[in-house]
């Protein structure tokens, strides 16, 4: 059915390409249009309700893949909490003779940066004298007042911006909140240091809170940091999240749809490692963003039957699974309920299951890194008592499949049998990832490049007709593959990956066409 354009009001077809919602009876209207409609293009809206608090819901159907939403920039970005001294605008680590104090505040950089941000001049105006660092290669206390600072210097040159990092959600209300008294003592140590008589202690702790509440960690810098971005902080939380972030080289921050969205659904994001065990998710939630998840994933404890928590029963000759009934209880409580097998229902204490688990994530911590033989023994001695998708498991497997090649000779020199193993496992854990985390694009694309790679590899050793049908199933995970590290920036790993996935996508069609005619020429 038609619409009528939003200029002259005539029946329409064309429509806006991004909202989908305006409709224009030509391309010249909607360019006339386009400064109005540009302020309410969006393939969200913000809700509120007393569950979740503000959130955004689709106002149309979105398709994975799309772009939701661009920041070019952060309202404020800052280093991690607990850093030594880095340098403060490329956040590269300091030693004592490479810092160069800045000649206004003192702050030191790194001798390839002359400037920083906005805690330069706030220094110089309101520190007694210039910063002087003198201890490197340990957490500083006073690096974790920079994001504060850069907050109240944004309150004295762009109050629109302080005003919209000020609305964000910092539980700072809540007498729940266990971290209220840490941030106060931080707000008084920066009045003292600064000599701010003209703030108020809450008002930095409000800023304080909103830094930990909304902050994202930024991989984009050689040490990552912290930014807090204005549309991006009203994402839902959600342990499988329906969309993913990618990060500019710039500090801007992308997100894409990672699935199909219906509208009226609402938009979500991942504020943990999703790669976490449900009990280390939850907690860690509770630990910085204040709040116990209670998502359809942390809620269902076979995770979407993927069962990534759990363990073999231990009754001799019973193939069951053990779990317990729930993983959502309050989270000061000191043990789960007993785990029970789905088979024989034989009951283990969580307590014993915590310590099992305990000893099996140290030696996990103290194993050998980057080594293939160390990952198969640990997988073949832990696959006799935890499920074959549990997370450690799934862990050491990921890290297995992108170290199986990187031998000396690369993939050619890896028997069949070995590539057979590096391709049955890269699918496995795509089809683990599909169900449990589709919005983590990053790791997803890494396994498919992988995937792609062994396929092709494989390919070459067969006959002119096996290897042209396993170079079009290299093609297809190729193609995910740079389809999901597109956007990721090239300073990355996932970005040099994408930039190769795009070049090995052009040889592979010239390849496959070659191998065509070749099948289609008269012998």
């Amino acid at each position: 059915m038609n619409e009528n354009c939003m200029v002259c009001g005539k029946p329409a077809e064309q429509k806006c390409s991004a909202c989908k919602i305006a409709y224009y009876c030509s391309r010249e209207h909607q360019k006339i249009h386009w400064k109005e409609h540009v302020k309410k293009c969006k393939l969200f809206r913000i809700s509120e309700d007393d569950k979740v608090g503000r959130h955004y819901v689709a106002t149309r159907k979105i398709e994975a893949g799309e772009v939701i939403l661009r920041e070019t920039k952060a309202l404020v970005a800052a280093p991690a909490q607990g850093t030594p001294p880095l340098c403060l605008n490329c956040y590269c680590l300091l030693e004592k003779k490479t810092a160069k104090p800045c000649e206004k505040c003192g702050w030191p950089l790194c001798g390839n940066c002359t400037q920083h941000g906005d805690e330069c001049l706030f220094t110089a105006k309101y520190h007694n004298s210039k910063v002087s660092v003198t201890e490197f290669g340990i957490p500083h206390p006073t690096y974790n007042c920079i994001g504060i600072v850069r907050a109240l210097a944004l309150k004295e040159t762009n109050k629109d911006k302080y005003l919209q990092f000020m609305s964000l959600e910092a539980h700072d209300k809540n007498k729940d909140n266990k971290r209220l008294d840490e941030f106060l003592e931080t707000a008084k140590f920066v009045k003292r240091f600064f000599k701010l008589d003209g703030v108020e202690d809450e008002e930095i702790a409000r800023i304080a809170g909103i830094i930990q509440i909304n902050g994202h960690e930024v991989p984009t810098t050689e040490n990552p940091h912290v930014a807090v971005y204005n549309e991006a902080s009203y994402f839902e939380h959600n342990c499988k999240a329906n969309c993913s972030k990618s990060f500019t080289e710039e500090g801007g921050i992308l997100i894409r749809a990672a699935l199909p969205i219906a509208k009226g659904e609402h938009l979500t994001m991942c504020y943990t490692d999703p790669l976490w065990g449900v009990t280390n998710r939850r907690h860690h939630l509770y630990q910085t963003k204040l709040f116990e998840c209670i998502c359809s994933r942390c809620s269902d404890p076979t995770e979407f039957g993927t069962m990534f928590n759990a363990l073999k029963c231990a009754k001799k000759d019973c193939s069951g699974y053990t779990l317990p009934p729930t993983f959502i209880t309050p989270l000061n409580l000191e043990a789960l309920p007993d785990y029970v097998c789905n088979k024989c229902e034989q009951k283990t204490p969580s307590s014993d299951i915590d310590k099992q688990l305990e000893q099996i994530g140290i030696e996990l911590a103290t194993m050998k890194k980057n080594d293939v033989s160390f990952c198969k023994n640990f997988i073949a001695k832990y696959s006799k008592v935890l499920h074959e998708n549990h997370y450690y498991l799934t862990d050491v497997k990921m890290a297995l499949v992108q170290l199986i090649g990187q031998q000396d000779g690369g993939l050619p020199a890896c028997s069949d049998e070995v590539l057979s193993e590096k391709i049955a496992l890269c699918k496995k854990l795509d089809e683990l990832l599909r169900k449990l985390v589709p919005a983590e694009i990053r790791i997803r694309g890494l396994i498919l490049f992988e995937v792609h790679a062994g396929i092709a590899e494989f390919g070459r050793r067969q006959g002119p007709d096996e290897l042209r049908g396993m170079l079009m199933l290299s093609k297809n995970a190729l193609t995910e593959a740079y389809q999901l590290l597109r956007y990721e920036p090239e300073i990355l790993p996932e970005g040099k990956i994408a930039k190769i996935a795009y070049k090995n996508l052009k040889e592979m069609d010239v390849i496959i066409k070659t191998l065509c005619q070749k099948a289609a020429s008269p012998m």
